[in-house]
């Protein structure tokens, strides 16, 4: 049977040729966009498909499974909170003004991550058996990093020495997501300013200014 005028004149698109770690590179970004905005048990391969431009075995061929898609999503976001933190607190500044750079990073990162910051928020209470042990053990892992920097400003005086570190990059922590919050709220900078001091001042014993 011959086509229709209209499919001769739409033919059919296909996805330009990249190498495999690009692709995955691409199909992984757009699977942060779509968590971001079904969240885990929301999104699946098709809608990544669809953002990405590919088939939906395409897809697969890189995620052969939902559980793998998600483990893939979190391993990212991780990767991408414990970069930042490794990166500030790779620093001689004194303790409180590596917190405060920690907070403004985190802080911008909603800015120019904000899927990151989304699908971050809604992992950090998916308080279920497939998805919270993952998310303890990154949360383990940034909480260490801080507490290290805690440590190392009650040794030079610049932290107060009634505050645990353990319990310190808690505190941080649990900050981080107002901070994300009055983000998306739009809050003004002075605002946000005035906060992420206070989370310093309350982390430092009020030490710091």
């Amino acid at each position: 049977m011959p086509r229709s005028p209209a499919s001769a004149a739409t033919p059919r698109v296909r996805a330009r040729r990249l190498s495999p770690d690009t692709r995955r590179s691409q199909l992984l970004g757009c699977a942060i966009a779509v968590f971001a905005r079904r969240g885990f048990s929301r999104a699946g391969h098709a809608e990544i498909a669809r953002r990405a431009g590919v088939s939906v075995p395409a897809v697969f061929v890189y995620f052969p499974t939902q559980r793998e898609l998600v483990r893939a999503v979190q391993r990212e976001v991780a990767r991408f909170y414990l970069e930042i933190a490794r990166h500030v607190h790779d620093s001689d500044e004194p303790a409180p003004a590596v917190i405060l750079a920690h907070a403004n990073a985190f802080a911008a990162s909603v800015d120019s991550h904000p899927d990151h910051a989304r699908v971050w928020l809604d992992w950090s209470t998916a308080v279920r058996a497939e998805t919270w042990p993952a998310y303890l053990a990154f949360e383990s892992e940034v909480a260490g990093v801080l507490a290290a920097t805690l440590c190392r400003g009650q040794r030079q005086g610049s932290i107060s020495p009634d505050v645990h570190p353990d319990d310190g990059a808690r505190i941080a922590i649990g900050a981080a997501h107002m901070i994300a919050r009055m983000k998306f709220s739009r809050r003004p900078a002075s605002e946000m300013d005035r906060f992420l001091r206070a989370v310093v001042r309350a982390l430092t014993g009020g030490l710091a200014a």
